[in-house]
């Protein structure tokens, strides 16, 4: 129990050691406005409004080194990104560079967003303002507000060039309480405990009033426009399950995920709706074994059949992959693809793996660990000559039911051992044998009943004598009946020997 605690201990304290969620490339060479197209999905309340039911998305070319993608953005992405600029430019005394000033009057727009005219200046604006930021020289790696907007959410965190921590010089602190305003949405990690309750007024007064993603006060930019809808309810700073901070409509677009800690804790697969910094962090680790049951929840495992299955099968698996001497092993490994971790006998899960399990007979893992545990199996003991090699034959030698079934060290649970010599067996050949080949008593059991059945006999014939006369003759009669017929046939003709069970029972 002192060794568990400690590794949860040394667990959590790795998780509370990431760094920022969002690593990017070394370097970023170029960008381009490639083209826009119009998409059905979210729009503002104006927009609604006068009937707009599309978006623009902004198709936008990245250069870095010899790689290149394509990223899609909105607009409104684009203006999230010129405010966590702007802050962080700010707190090192910086200036953005003259192309974003043009961003503030833009942004301004409320109709006419979808038209030709506004979608060139935009496309124009936002090249401009991208390649004056990557040119600036203010950076010696991209900061994470810009690689955030420049790289593809989806493939992120797999990228090999994603593996460069935004200096923290960069995010260099003047005093506590702005270090406590600049650090908001930079920087996300993996959180696996429930966070204590806190009121609205405690988490504004927190926050300084201010967004923890892009650090805009929330009355800022405050129309009559605004302060109508936020009369109604709408447009309020809205909380974000997973980091338990509040975000602006802009940061948080109401979408939702499950989360680990409720998981974890309460096996709780509902979403909840979160930020776009959480909702993109946890897309990323969605597929990541990064969920140690044991070191969060340990009880876990007594609640949950399935998981406790689940682990029962790794560990097999696990242990049987430790005799696997071919190359059979690699066909496994391509076999499982991404999820390759769950050969391993730890009980690392990702967020995918349990969202399956919660699904009860429909789920898939189950299914998926034991063809692979059977296939494994079926490997060693039947197909493979290399691999068979690490079986023994069955100590029952002749005895056994079946000789040429070898018996393998991963099959504690079908064999049995010999208490003396170590011997193993099969259990069907063990239950028929009494003694093992090194003379020791391997049906102890029955050893036992044998000496407890004796004892019970010397117990009833000391009863016998004390017990009364009709009682003991019948002991008599019945342990005397049974005399040697070969002693009874010396004496068939001495007169003077009586058997005691020929007499009558009312004799005496």
């Amino acid at each position: 129990m002192r060794l568990l605690m400690k590794w949860k201990k040394f667990y959590l304290i790795l998780l509370s050691l990431q760094g920022p969620g969002f690593l990017g490339p070394q370097r970023i060479d170029r960008v381009e406005v490639v083209g826009a197209k119009q998409k059905k999905g979210d729009v503002s309340l104006s927009e609604r409004l006068v009937g707009v039911k599309e978006y623009t998305a902004y198709i936008i070319r990245v250069w870095s080194g010899k790689n290149q993608w394509e990223v899609e953005r909105r607009y409104r992405d684009f203006y999230t990104l010129y405010r966590r600029l702007k802050s962080l430019f700010a707190d090192q005394g910086w200036t953005l560079p003259s192309p974003w000033s043009s961003v503030e009057k833009e942004s301004r727009k409320i109709f006419g967003n979808a038209s030709p005219d506004v979608v060139s200046e935009r496309s124009v604006l936002i090249q401009e303002c991208l390649h004056s930021t990557i040119h600036s020289g203010f950076f010696s790696s991209p900061p994470s507000a810009l690689v955030w907007f420049l790289f593809p959410r989806d493939s992120f965190p797999s990228s090999p060039a994603a593996r460069t921590l935004v200096p923290q010089s960069v995010f260099s602190n003047r005093g506590e309480d702005a270090g406590n305003i600049s650090t908001l949405g930079k920087t996300i990690s993996l959180i696996v405990e429930i966070r204590p309750f806190k009121s609205t007024k405690q988490m504004l007064e927190a926050q300084h009033y201010t967004c923890a993603g892009c650090h805009n006060h929330f009355d800022d930019g405050m129309t009559l426009m605004r302060d109508f809808v936020q009369t109604l309810g709408w447009g309020k700073p809205r909380l974000c399950e997973y980091t338990g901070q509040l975000f602006c409509s802009s940061c948080h677009t109401n979408e939702t995920a499950v989360l680990p800690a409720r998981v974890l804790h309460y096996w709780d697969f509902i979403q909840y709706p979160v930020s776009q910094l959480a909702k993109s962090y946890l897309d990323s680790i969605h597929e990541q074994p990064m969920l140690c049951v044991s070191a969060v929840n340990p009880f876990l495992f007594s609640k949950v059949p399935a998981l406790h299955h689940i682990m029962d099968v790794r560990k097999k698996i696990g242990t049987m992959l430790s005799y696997v001497r071919c190359p059979f092993c690699r066909t496994i490994n391509e076999g499982l693809g991404s999820r390759r971790y769950l050969l391993e006998g730890n009980d690392f899960f990702a967020l995918r793996d349990l969202i399956d399990l919660s699904k009860g007979a429909f789920a898939a893992l189950p299914v998926m660990v034991e063809t692979v545990s059977r296939k494994i199996l079926e490997h060693i003991t039947e197909q493979c000559l290399i691999c068979c090699d690490v079986g023994v034959p069955c100590s029952a030698r002749q005895a056994c039911n079946d000789p040429s079934s070898l018996i393998f060290p991963f099959q504690e649970g079908e064999i049995e051992r010999c208490a003396s010599c170590e011997s193993v067996f099969h259990k069907p050949c063990f239950s028929k044998l009494t003694n093992c080949f090194c003379g020791a008593h391997l049906r102890t059991d029955e050893v036992m009943e044998s000496t407890s059945s004796l004892s019970r006999k010397a117990s009833g014939l000391i009863l016998g004598r004390r017990s009364g006369s009709a009682m003991g003759l019948g002991l008599f009669s019945e342990l005397f009946s049974k005399a040697n017929p070969e002693k009874v046939k010396d004496h068939k003709d001495n007169d003077a020997f009586i058997l005691m069970g020929s007499l009558p029972s009312n004799f005496l």
